[in-house]
This record gives structure tokens, C-alpha cells and sequence, in this order.
């Protein structure tokens, strides 16, 4: 097997086998064509638009949940304790069951702050899924 002749300038234009065409065709045609992840790219800022506001919201009705707990008196029924117990008691009755008082504490809505707080760090955060979709689509 002899060796490829080294390179050397001439006035004579390159040419291509067919291999190499085919190469540089593909790479061309590849950089022409939009990345799939790009076209997916519109549903990607209204779906964090309102994810993110929802996942706040629902993290500082449990955490009113949580100072809530501490007032016993309070009737949770009557306005404006209300519009904090009527959307998080339907998720705290079930996780009650799962997870029981610890020592006379509901620890429920702690559990629900925390599982919120992840979520809205893994998919709205600087970090999250949605914003690194969103910066390279």
C-alpha cells in the first residue's frame, strides 16, 4: 500500500470523488434543514407561561396551609380562609391517609410545598427542562 502523495498547492481546482461530494452534500443539506426541537418550539413559552405562575400560586397556598394549621380557631370554611381551603383540601385529604399526623402535626401540605417547589425547579427554573428548550429551540 503506498502512501497518499503529500499535499501540494496547484492552480488546478479540486475535485471531489464521490464519497466526499456525497459528504459535503449531506453537510450542507443537514445545516440547511431546521432542527426538530426548533418546530416543537411553540408550545414551549405559553406552556411555562402558565405552568410556572400555577406552580407558584399552588406553593404559597400550601404554605398558607401550613400557618393555617397553626390556628386551630380559625374556620376554614368561612371567607377568606376559604379560597386557601377549598383548592388544597382535595389533594391534603388523600396524602392525610398516605401520610398520617406526626405527633398531632399535619405534615401534608409540607409534602405539597415540596413536590410543587421540585417541580417548578426541574421545568420553569434557570435550569429546567422548559428554559433549555426554550433557549436552543
Amino acid at each position: 500500500m503506498t502512501p497518499p502523495p503529500p499535499f501540494t498547492a496547484s492552480s488546478e481546482p479540486a475535485r471531489l470523488n464521490g464519497e466526499a461530494f456525497a459528504l459535503l452534500a449531506g453537510a450542507v443539506l443537514l445545516s440547511s434543514v431546521e432542527p426538530a426541537s426548533a418546530a416543537a418550539a411553540p408550545w414551549i413559552a405559553p406552556t411555562k407561561l402558565v405552568l410556572s405562575p400555577l406552580l407558584s400560586i399552588g406553593t404559597i397556598f400550601f404554605l398558607l396551609r401550613v400557618v393555617l394549621s397553626w390556628f386551630p380557631t380559625y374556620d376554614l370554611k368561612e371567607p377568606p380562609w376559604n379560597i386557601v381551603a377549598i383548592p388544597t383540601e382535595p389533594l391534603l385529604k388523600p396524602t392525610r391517609k398516605l401520610i398520617p399526623p406526626v405527633a398531632g402535626v399535619d405534615i401534608s401540605p409540607i409534602v405539597w410545598v415540596s413536590l410543587l417547589s421540585f417541580f417548578s425547579e426541574i421545568l420553569c427554573g434557570p435550569q429546567g427542562i422548559l428554559t433549555i428548550m426554550q433557549k436552543r429551540g
